[in-house]
C-alpha cells in the first residue's frame, strides 16, 4: 500500500460518510481522495459527507480550491458535505489569501458535524417548517360551526369539471 492510499480514509458511519486525509495535500493525495470519496458516495448514497482535515499540517489556496471541488462534486451527487478540523493557522492564511469560502459548511470536529447532520434529518425539518395539526379539527374550523361534518358544495367555474 502506498503512503497516499494509507493516508486517505473513507468510512460509513450512521448513514454518513466520514473521509479523512492524514497527510499534506498533494495532487496525488487529492486525486486518490476524490476517487475513493466519490465511489463511496455513489455506492452508499449518504445523507452527509464529513471531510476531516485535522491532520493536514498546512494548505495553500490551490489545494483548498481543489478540496472544495471534491466537496462540490460530492454535493452534486446528493450528499451534504461538511469540512471539519481546519487548523487556526490554515484558516487565517486562507482568509488572508482571499480563498473562496462562500457557502462552505464547516465544523470544529467530527462530533459537531455528526450532531448537525442528525439535527437536520427530514423529520426534524418537517416539524420545524410544517407543524403537525389535526386534519379533522382543521376541517371543522374551515367548515364553521353550522356546517361541521357536512360536505360543502363548491361551484366550479364554467368549462371546468371535477375529476
Amino acid at each position: 500500500m502506498t503512503e497516499t492510499a494509507a493516508s486517505v480514509y473513507v468510512n460509513e458511519f450512521e448513514g454518513h460518510l466520514v473521509g479523512s486525509v492524514q497527510v499534506e495535500l498533494t495532487e496525488s493525495v487529492l486525486a486518490n481522495f476524490r476517487e475513493h470519496l466519490l465511489e463511496a458516495v455513489q455506492r452508499t448514497r449518504p445523507r452527509g459527507i464529513i471531510i476531516d482535515v485535522s491532520a493536514v499540517p498546512f494548505m495553500d489556496v490551490q489545494e483548498f480550491t481543489q478540496l472544495r471541488r471534491v466537496l462540490n462534486m460530492a454535493a452534486l451527487m446528493g450528499g451534504r458535505p461538511i469540512l471539519v478540523g481546519l487548523q487556526p493557522g490554515i484558516v487565517a492564511a486562507l482568509v488572508e489569501m482571499d480563498a473562496d469560502v462562500e457557502g462552505l459548511e464547516t465544523a470544529i470536529g467530527v462530533e459537531q458535524a455528526v450532531r448537525r447532520l442528525r439535527d437536520s434529518t427530514p423529520d426534524n425539518e418537517q416539524k420545524e417548517f410544517a407543524p403537525e395539526f389535526d386534519v379533522a379539527e382543521e376541517a371543522d374550523t374551515i367548515a364553521g360551526p353550522d356546517d361541521a361534518g357536512s360536505p360543502q358544495q363548491v361551484d366550479e367555474p364554467e368549462g371546468q369539471k371535477s375529476v
